[in-house]
C-alpha cells in the first residue's frame, strides 16, 4: 500500500499525540501550543498506519503559520516530511495565502526548510515552555513567499520533465 497524505480527522488525535510525544511536542495545551485543531492538518499513512502529520494556522487572508510536524522515527528518510510540507503549502496557496511563517528549534530542520522550500531566517523567539528540544531555548523564525516557492517548484518540475 502506498503512502497516502489526507486531511486529518478528530479520530486521528491519539496517533498524532503519540507522534508528538516522540519529539516532546505533546504538551497541548501549553504556552507554546494552546490548542490542536484539525481544520488545516494533514496525516501521512503508510500501509494504513499513521506515520506523520503536519498542520498550519491561518493568521490573515494572505498569511499563515505552520503548526507542528512530526514523522515516525522509523519512517524518517522516506520523504514523508517533504510530502507533508508540500501538501500543506499547496493547500495554503489554493486559499490565497502568500506568506508563510515557521518556527523551529533544531539546526538540521532549519537547514531542511531553507534547502527544500526557500525559507529565510528572520529572527528568533524565546521558548515559553519546554517544547521540542529541551536543550535549545529559542525558536528560529523562518519565512517563505509561497508564490515564489510555487513558481520555483513549477519551473523545476518543467525543466526536469
Amino acid at each position: 500500500m502506498p503512502l497516502v497524505i489526507e486531511k486529518a480527522l478528530p479520530e486521528d488525535r491519539a496517533g498524532i499525540m503519540a507522534l508528538l510525544e516522540t519529539v516532546n511536542m505533546h504538551n497541548i495545551p501549553s504556552p507554546e501550543m494552546p490548542e490542536l485543531t484539525y481544520e488545516n492538518y494533514f496525516v501521512a499513512r503508510l500501509d494504513g498506519r499513521l506515520v506523520g502529520f503536519a498542520g498550519y494556522k491561518v493568521l490573515s487572508a494572505t498569511h499563515a503559520k505552520t503548526e507542528l510536524m512530526a514523522v515516525d522515527k522509523s519512517c524518517r528518510g522516506l520523504g514523508i516530511g517533504l510530502q507533508l510540507q508540500r501538501r500543506r503549502m499547496e493547500d495554503m496557496i489554493a486559499r490565497g495565502i502568500t506568506k508563510l511563517t515557521t518556527n523551529t528549534d533544531l539546526p538540521p530542520t532549519i537547514a531542511w526548510y531553507i534547502k527544500h522550500f526557500g525559507y529565510k531566517p528572520v529572527g528568533t523567539l524565546k521558548k515559553e515552555h519546554e517544547f521540542g528540544d529541551p536543550n535549545i531555548d529559542e525558536w528560529t523564525t523562518l519565512e517563505v513567499d509561497l508564490l515564489e516557492w510555487d513558481n520555483a517548484r513549477r519551473s523545476h518540475d518543467t525543466q526536469g520533465a
